[in-house]
Parts: structure tokens; C-alpha cells; sequence
């Protein structure tokens, strides 16, 4: 079953009572194709391309990976996945999504904080990312733009 198969199935899963496990199942299956995709795409010295549904999925678990880890209080595993993406990604406003979330990890906010006063969920890009930030993000950029290139470059 393909990655954009198996979110299918999650999708609909997700509207079903007492699903947890078999989610909890799908979720991590979905994890370890898109981490052997992704190790294949490093080790080729490729990007990840958006427009390929498959890559696209692969985006996606790797979005809401990073994004559970944050919530879960797990920074450094959630930057460093923000990081590669950025890196792994070639769609400029997905590089620079991934790189807006690390920013609110590095301000030490947490998630719920960091959607309400930073990012605008009403505009969804490619029909699953937030892209759209408000423009008091700027205060972040300025006050963690040399943290974030010290820690990329690492």
C-alpha cells in the first residue's frame, strides 16, 4: 500500500470512535516508509518534490512527526526534523514553513501557542500545510535568525 493509500485510510479512520491503536499502527507504518524514502533521497542527494503525491505524503508524515514531537516537549528531535525538511525540500514555501516552525521551537513556545499567535490556518497550502504566518513572525526571525543559521549549519 503507497503512502498516499495509507493516509487515505488514516484519514477516514481518524472520524471513527475508538480507533487509537489501529491509528497509533497506520501512523507508525506511514513513518517507516517515509523515513526509508527519505534516507533514499539523502543518500542519492536528492529533494523531496511536492508534486510527486508520494513525496508529498512523505512531507506530510514528516510535518506531523515533527509537529507530535513538539507537542510531546521533544525540541531537539522536532528542530532537527525542521531542519532537514528545510534542507530536503526543493518548495521554497515549504523550506520556509518548516523553517518558521523551528523558529517558534528555538522561542520556546509551545505549539498551541505558537498556531494562535503566529500562524494563519484558514489558507492551507497543497491542501495540508500552513504556510501562512502572520507578519508578528518577524519578531522571531529577527530575534532567532543567527540561533537558526548556527544551529542548520551544524
Amino acid at each position: 500500500m503507497s503512502l498516499v493509500e495509507k493516509y487515505e485510510r488514516l484519514d477516514k479512520l481518524v472520524h471513527k470512535k475508538n480507533q487509537d491503536e489501529t491509528l497509533d499502527k497506520l501512523f507508525s507504518d506511514i513513518l517507516k516508509e517515509t523515513f526509508e524514502l527519505v534516507n533514499k533521497k539523502i543518500e542519492e542527494n536528492k529533494t523531496l518534490n511536492v508534486e510527486d503525491e508520494e513525496e508529498k505524503a512523505a512531507v506530510r508524515a514528516m510535518f506531523e512527526y515533527m509537529l507530535e514531537l513538539w507537542e510531546e516537549e521533544a525540541f531537539e528531535e522536532a528542530k532537527a526534523i525542521g531542519y532537514d525538511m528545510v534542507y530536503l525540500i526543493e518548495d521554497e514555501n515549504l523550506k520556509e514553513m518548516f523553517s518558521m516552525f523551528v523558529l517558534g521551537m528555538l522561542a520556546g513556545l509551545d505549539i498551541d501557542e505558537f498556531f494562535e499567535k503566529y500562524v494563519n490556518n484558514e489558507k492551507v497550502y497543497k491542501d495540508m500545510f500552513f504556510v501562512d504566518f502572520d507578519d508578528s513572525i518577524e519578531e522571531l526571525i529577527i530575534r532567532y535568525k543567527d540561533k537558526f543559521k548556527e544551529e542548520f549549519s551544524a
